[in-house]
C-alpha cells in the first residue's frame, strides 16, 4: 500500500472494512451451480413476459405480495426524482468525479461539475433540477458538498490509492437467465479490488453501498443480492459486501460464502415463483406496513394502512 497519511477513521476503514487478510478462494463451478439452482427451480414457470428483478422488487416481495405484484405488473408511475433521490444521484456523480480526477479539487467545484454532467446525461435529473429555484439548487449543492466531505473522511483517499484499490463507481450489473426470460440487475455504488491473475477463483473485490441515513433491515439483503449478481457477472464472488453510513463512518458488513450466495439465489426463486402464481390468478398475500404509503394500489387495497 502506498505511503499515504491517514486519519484514524480512514485507517480504521482501510484495516477493518477493506482489510488485508487472506482472501477466500471459491470453486470454479460455483457460478454454474448458482445458475442451475435458479434456472432449475423456475424453468417450469409460466413467465409470459421477461421478468426483471432488482433489489427493490425483491424487497417488495418480502414486504407484501400486493405491492410486489403491482411492481412486476408495471403499475408504478414513471420515475421522477424527489429531493432525496436527486441528492443521491448528485452525490454518486460527484464521487465518480472525485475518484477519477487527476488532482484533488475543491468540493464545491466538484459538486457543481457533477450537477452539470447530470443535467447533460440524465433527462429526469435535468427536469428536476430546472424546476428548482436558484437558491434551492445552491442548497442542494451544499448538501452534496457535505456528503462528499463525509465520504472523504470515511474512506482512505481512493484517488491517491487507485493503483492499489482499483475503485469503480456506479457499477452496472446484469445477469440473464433462462435465455433472457429472467433478468437480474443492479448497480453497486462502489467496488474496490482487482482480479488476481495468478488465482482467478480468489475473491478480491469489496462491494459497498453508500448510505446517508440510518440502517434498515433490507440493506443486508440488498448486499447479498449484489454478491449474487457479481458472482454471476464476474465468475467469482466479492469477499465482502457492506453498507457504509456516511454520517458515522460505521458499516454493516458481511463476508461472502456459499451460504450467502445460495440464500440470495433462493430469494430470486421465491420472487419468480410468486410472480408466476400471481400472473396466473392467485390472490396476493397482503401484508400492510409503512410501504403502503408508496404502493400504487394503496387506495383500493383492502389491507392498506395508507390514508388518501
Amino acid at each position: 500500500m502506498s505511503d499515504v497519511e491517514l486519519t484514524n477513521v480512514q485507517r480504521r476503514t482501510l484495516e477493518r472494512l477493506i482489510g488485508s487478510e487472506e482472501r477466500p478462494t471459491f470453486p470454479p463451478d460455483l457460478t454454474q451451480r448458482l445458475r442451475d439452482r435458479i434456472e432449475g427451480a423456475v424453468r417450469g414457470l409460466d413467465l409470459t413476459d421477461v421478468l426483471w428483478l432488482g433489489k427493490e422488487k425483491l424487497n417488495d416481495h418480502g414486504r407484501c405480495e400486493g405491492k410486489y405484484h403491482a411492481a412486476v405488473s408495471r403499475e408504478n408511475p414513471p420515475f421522477e426524482h424527489s429531493a432525496k433521490s436527486a441528492a443521491g444521484a448528485l452525490l454518486h456523480r460527484a464521487i465518480q468525479a472525485e475518484i477519477g480526477a487527476r488532482e484533488e479539487d475543491d468540493p464545491h467545484a466538484m459538486v457543481a461539475f457533477a450537477a452539470e454532467r447530470l443535467v447533460e446525461e440524465d433527462p429526469r435529473f435535468a427536469d428536476h433540477w430546472r424546476e428548482l429555484e436558484r437558491l434551492a439548487q445552491d442548497e442542494a449543492l451544499m448538501e452534496a458538498v457535505r456528503r462528499i466531505e463525509l465520504f472523504r473522511a470515511s474512506l482512505p483517499p481512493l484517488r491517491v490509492l487507485r493503483q492499489e484499490l482499483t475503485p469503480m463507481t456506479e457499477v452496472p450489473l446484469k445477469a440473464e437467465l433462462l435465455g433472457g426470460a429472467l433478468v437480474l440487475s443492479g448497480r453497486v455504488d462502489l467496488v474496490l479490488g482487482r482480479p488476481d491473475s495468478t488465482s482467478p477463483s480468489r475473491a478480491t473485490r469489496l462491494a459497498i453501498d453508500l448510505k446517508s441515513g440510518g440502517a434498515y433491515p433490507e440493506y443486508p439483503e440488498d448486499m447479498r443480492f449484489y454478491s449474487l449478481l457479481m458472482t454471476l457477472r464476474f465468475g467469482v464472488p466479492p469477499y465482502r459486501v457492506a453498507s457504509l453510513f456516511l454520517d458515522s463512518a460505521e458499516w454493516q458488513a458481511e463476508d461472502v460464502d456459499e451460504i450467502v450466495l445460495f440464500h440470495a439465489a433462493d430469494r430470486v426463486v421465491a420472487a419468480a415463483r410468486s410472480a408466476s402464481a400471481l400472473a396466473g390468478g392467485r390472490e396476493a398475500e397482503l401484508r400492510p406496513g409503512a410501504w403502503c404509503g408508496w404502493c400504487p394500489r394503496r387506495l383500493i387495497c383492502p389491507a392498506s394502512v395508507a390514508s388518501g
